[in-house]
């Protein structure tokens, strides 16, 4: 069975996006559920913060991808109506994130550390702040509902046998 890919920029920003997403929400809950010494938590918020903070310019990077190399075609066993339900949550998923990386960056109230490269806090307002602050945190559980189903849907369809998966990897020679 023929599986066209995706190109492999798209590929490699999805496993990045997937790979940093996957660790800042586990990370990120688990620093607020299980409250870990201050230490743990501030070294979790540090490499939080200074990942999401790289994947923001990335993120137009791969809304760029996103127009200048398409999708492959859809696989023959998708209907109309499924391939308009792939769209949507893909859109969701890309909106959501935008608003996290975005409320994120805005939230800060103190300047950002990158990696200990210091950026300018980008808002003074203690009321935007706040309100950035709730944003990010109402986002990140509707990115972690989008993120839990995006990969229940993978599985759900590797298990039908469709392979829609074989999409995102490197191509087999």
């Amino acid at each position: 069975m023929n599986h066209p890919h995706y190109s492999r920029p798209r590929r490699l920003l999805h496993w990045l996006f997937a790979a940093v997403v996957l660790w800042a929400t586990i990370s990120g809950y688990a620093n607020a559920l299980l409250q870990p010494p201050c230490s743990v938590q501030q070294a979790i918020a540090f490499i939080n913060v200074s990942l999401t903070t790289l994947l923001v310019p990335l993120f137009v990077l791969r809304l760029f991808y996103l127009v200048r190399h398409p999708a492959p075609p859809a696989p023959a066993h998708q209907s109309a109506a499924e391939r308009r339900l792939v769209h949507a949550g893909h859109s969701a998923l890309l909106v959501t994130l935008g608003t996290v990386l975005l409320s994120g960056v805005l939230m800060m109230s103190r300047p950002i550390d990158l990696f200990g490269l210091q950026l300018p806090q980008p808002l003074q307002d203690p009321a935007a702040t706040t309100f950035f602050e709730e944003l990010h945190h109402y986002s990140c559980m509707v990115l972690a509902l989008l993120v839990t189903g995006h990969i229940a849907a993978v599985i759900l369809h590797q298990l039908r046998g469709h392979g829609v998966l074989r999409r995102m990897l490197p191509k087999r020679p």
